[in-house]
């Protein structure tokens, strides 16, 4: 794909989250963020500097109502994935990142360094080094909300993208959960992610295409310490270098196959839409 100017200094961020879905309702900063410079080289792998962090910037997506299942193949060998069927009920969702500091629950995560509006009222909370992507627990936006508040904090991060994201790439990451608390319910446990990367194919979406593309497909486990249940999740993410998050797909709960085909939510990059 050829990146034009403004493509390259809007789209400047690239985060992944284990259940980023919704509009972003985490405040954003004033005044309005400086952009990093980053254009891609289409080597076919994604260091730490192609996914830079632009705080307060944010990235229009098409999104699938709550509740609406789609349709897809994320699968298959050929590495074409066209997603770029138009949907009357999209809706057009920002993401983008924030600093931690001034959350109501900056002090828990020491080594946090930023959040992205994770869907559902919750938080998830992140730090970036040369080394991966990390992910050091999730916490609702308000410390008192009406569902119960949620702050899970991880004993040691979890990575959601080693770096650099290179083809083939396959890791495990295990995180104990000593003390949390979900929808106002104590929770002791542990988080198992699962994490396969796939290289060197084709996105389209809706006016525009994207290649050389990495899949990540994301297998989430959460396990109480005693007792049932035991929860699945899994995600299907489609990146390029310095934009981040072309597309992603969400299963629905205990969904049993890697390429699922039906996704219980589904966003994509809106091209030229305003967030």
């Amino acid at each position: 794909m050829k990146t034009s100017p403004y493509l390259s200094s809007r789209l400047a961020l690239g985060l992944v989250g284990l259940a980023a879905c919704g509009v972003n309702q985490t405040v954003q900063p004033e005044p309005a963020p400086t952009l990093p410079s980053c254009v891609p080289n289409r080597d076919g792998q994604i260091t730490a500097d192609e996914l830079p962090i632009a705080y307060g910037a944010t990235v229009a997506y098409y999104a699938s109502p709550a509740g609406v299942t789609r349709t897809i193949n994320t699968g298959g060998t050929s590495k074409l994935w066209d997603l770029s069927e138009e949907r009357a009920d999209d809706v057009i969702v920002a993401l983008g990142p924030v600093e931690l500091k001034g959350q109501w629950f900056a002090p828990q995560f020491p080594g946090g360094q930023f959040v992205v509006d994770g869907g559902g009222g919750l938080d998830g909370i992140y730090h970036q080094d040369d080394q991966a992507l990390w992910l050091d627990g999730t916490a609702s936006h308000e410390p008192a909300p009406s569902a119960g508040k949620t702050l899970v904090r991880y004993a040691q991060p979890i990575a959601v993208l080693r770096l650099p994201v290179t083809d083939g790439d396959a890791y495990t990451t295990i995180a104990q959960i000593p003390d949390g608390i979900v929808a106002g319910l104590p929770f002791i446990g542990t988080d198992q992610v699962d994490v396969d990367i796939t290289g060197d194919g084709r996105v389209d979406v809706p006016y525009v295409r994207f290649s050389p593309v990495l899949r990540a497909r994301t297998l989430v486990t959460r396990k109480p310490s005693t007792g049932t249940p035991v929860v699945t999740r899994r995600n299907t993410i489609f990146l390029f270098e310095c934009f981040g998050e072309i597309a992603r797909a969400e299963s629905r709960v205990d969904e049993p196959a890697a390429d699922f085909m039906t996704a219980a939510y589904l966003r994509r990059f809106a091209l030229g839409e305003t967030p």
